[in-house]
């Protein structure tokens, strides 16, 4: 009876590795998992995750792109909750989301457009006392 039960929940996290959290990094996916933390006032926007290596990061609802050419990510952007865009470089465009959008999905979608060379959650690390 055990290994039914273990075969099963074996099955069934296997079907659900799909819908994992991760965002996209050198072309490659990097599993977060989702931590609950109190939040303070000034973190309120703020989700936390933790990295395959230890590391708590911090979601604010922004997303940093990469775009050569920016008439052409203007009109991808068109599709997607975007409050502010702020310039960082020539290249790269810090996307203020509207609140109650989802970074990492949005990340994770504008990553797969050509015109969009690096698209990310923009992660915030937690603070560590000396």
């Amino acid at each position: 009876m055990k290994r039914l039960i273990v075969s099963f929940y074996t099955l069934l996290s296997l079907g659900c590795a799909d819908e994992a959290m991760y965002y996209y990094a050198s072309g490659k996916k990097i599993p977060l998992t989702p931590l609950h933390e109190t939040r303070t006032s000034y973190q309120n926007d703020t989700t936390w995750y933790r990295l395959p290596d230890g590391t708590k990061v911090g979601v604010k609802p922004e997303v940093i792109i990469g775009c050569n050419v920016w008439d052409k990510c203007k009109q991808i952007m068109k599709n997607y909750p975007i409050e502010k865009v702020e310039k960082l470089s020539d290249k790269l465009y810090l996307l203020k989301l509207k609140q109650g959008s989802d970074p990492i999905t949005i990340a994770n979608k504008l990553y797969l457009y050509e015109a969009i060379t690096l698209a990310h959650p923009n992660f915030i690390r937690k603070r560590k006392l000396r």
